[in-house]
């Protein structure tokens, strides 16, 4: 039987990394506040971490030259298109009920079945990724000299995927258990060597008199500063601090004796729809930017940097999501129904009341927020003519989105689909087209539709939520961690 968690390993920002014993883990508002944000500070750091590494990629190439950009953004809208099916983030739903059920070794165990049926996931789309050049043929990309830049900056990225999904799963299992270090300790890292590496190789080092390898530096550089960002979490976490070992399986970490067909098939029936619900939003969003793509030059313009804006506000509140699923998790693998469903209340308000502030502030100062992408007063013009559904969209999104969190930490990925489907493709793309094509072809319209969606599905995921009978899914939580029913007073309920 593996031990409880050591107070050695517990994470600086957080008072109560271990797993709870039995008895009500909701310790009141203030304390539940706090912990919130420690989590959401590690989530933050990861998550902003990652934005600029992209954000950094797309600056050295703008900088070496347009064609490279377009070739850049033509692979990176094919790849993640596929790419999606790698990001199906179930296994938080796993880890951290197990551990929260103190059944640890099941917890590591969850980890290596993660790890055996995303490889198998991976095989296509790795496939996918090499006919990048014959996919964007087929798609009416005519010109041949930018559809082969495409597919190489998508063949030397596709040498990445092993090294993003292993540093994904493992950081995902240590977030699960509320230890953030490694997430948040090696991402800025990882950010910060990009950069250097790729000034250096992509644009050159004036006064030393060398130019550079210009395009094909870029993605080398992003593959080779994702593996180092895995050996560095992997070298320090798991080598060094060996935080992996209070959830080591039962026969230790080489060996999958605990990947039976039961596991992968349960771990399965979660991620493929997790996975298509991500690869429904992507979709979606794809077709509303070809909506705007037919407005005026002036809109889509605006209408990329205000998508830019609303990712902003998205990133640090998907983080506190992940802290109020990470937390919730664990309270159901504990069988504490009361606190999970109080700390969901907590979470879910803390984060209407930084949602409302945020649409205010979009309100109040489009003109501002619009002059840091341009300085063009035609543009900030359009800003401020769509300051109330833009602050409509950046609300109502970012509102599905952490609510969205609630049923994903209790396994209820089909019904995510479900909602998120009809979200999507029942209300917002259908709403977009009738705003643009019934109503005013301008941004307005494009907005107004979009938030309507938005509405729409937080609705659907708000009643979902107000809905759920949390005795059941703790009692799910315990039969996915393998854990006999018991009440929070220890008592058998059977």
């Amino acid at each position: 039987t593996t031990a409880m968690p050591s107070a050695e390993l517990e994470d600086p920002l957080l008072e109560d990394p271990v797993p709870p014993k039995p008895g009500s883990t909701f310790k009141g508002v203030a304390v539940e506040l706090k912990e919130l944000g420690a989590l959401t500070a590690g989530f933050f750091v990861s998550s902003v971490s990652w934005v600029i590494m992209k954000t950094t990629d797309t600056a050295l190439l703008g900088h070496v030259g347009t064609r490279y950009l377009d070739a850049s953004a033509l692979s990176d809208l094919y790849t993640q298109s596929t790419g999606v099916f790698i990001q199906g983030r179930v296994l938080g739903i796993f880890v951290s009920q197990a551990y929260g059920a103190g059944n640890y070794a099941l917890a590591g165990a969850w980890l290596q079945t993660s790890y055996v049926v995303l490889a198998v996931v991976a095989l296509p789309v790795v496939a996918a990724w090499s006919c990048t050049g014959l996919a964007l043929r087929l798609f009416g990309v005519d010109d041949a000299t930018l559809r082969n830049d495409a597919a190489f900056y998508a063949w030397v990225l596709m040498a990445c995927i092993p090294a993003r999904v292993g540093f994904s799963q493992l950081t995902q299992f240590f977030s699960a258990q509320k230890l953030m270090r490694p997430s948040y300790a090696t991402a800025p890292v990882a950010m910060v060597l990009n950069l250097v590496l790729g000034l250096a190789l992509v644009l050159g080092v004036p006064f030393l008199g060398f130019d550079g390898f210009g395009f094909p530096a870029c993605p080398a550089v992003t593959s080779g500063v994702e593996f180092f960002q895995l050996a560095l979490v992997v070298y320090l976490f798991c080598y060094r601090e060996r935080l992996q070992d209070a959830c080591r399986p039962d026969g230790g970490w080489l060996r999958l004796d605990n990947v039976t067909r039961e596991r992968c098939v349960a771990y399965a029936k979660l991620y493929v729809p997790a996975a298509l619900s991500i690869a429904s939003d992507f979709w979606r969003v794809a077709a509303i930017g070809a909506v705007a793509a037919t407005l005026s030059k002036d809109d889509l313009g605006v209408f990329n940097a205000s998508y830019r804006i609303m990712w902003i506000c998205l990133t640090f509140i998907g983080s506190l999501g992940g802290a109020v699923s990470t937390k919730l998790g664990i309270r159901l693998g504990a069988n504490d129904a009361a606190g999970a469903k109080k700390g969901v209340y907590v979470g879910l308000g803390l984060a209407l009341a930084i949602l409302a502030a945020l649409a205010l502030v979009v309100v109040a100062i489009p003109r501002e927020l619009g002059s840091i992408f341009t300085s063009d007063p035609t543009l900030l013009d359009v800003f401020e003519k769509i300051r109330v559904p833009l602050a409509t969209t950046v609300f109502t999104m970012n509102a599905a989105v952490v609510f969205e969190r609630v049923p994903m930490a209790m396994g209820r990925t089909r019904a995510v689909l479900i909602l998120g489907f009809a979200g999507s493709w029942v209300g917002q793309v259908p709403a977009v087209l009738l705003c643009v094509n019934f109503w005013k072809r301008d941004l307005v319209a494009v907005y107004t539709g979009v938030s309507i969606g938005y509405a729409l599905l937080t609705l659907l995921l708000g009643s979902l939520v107000l809905s759920t009978d949390y005795d059941k899914y703790a009692k799910e939580a315990r039969d996915r961690s393998e854990m006999p029913a018991t009440s929070v007073n220890g008592d058998d309920d059977a």
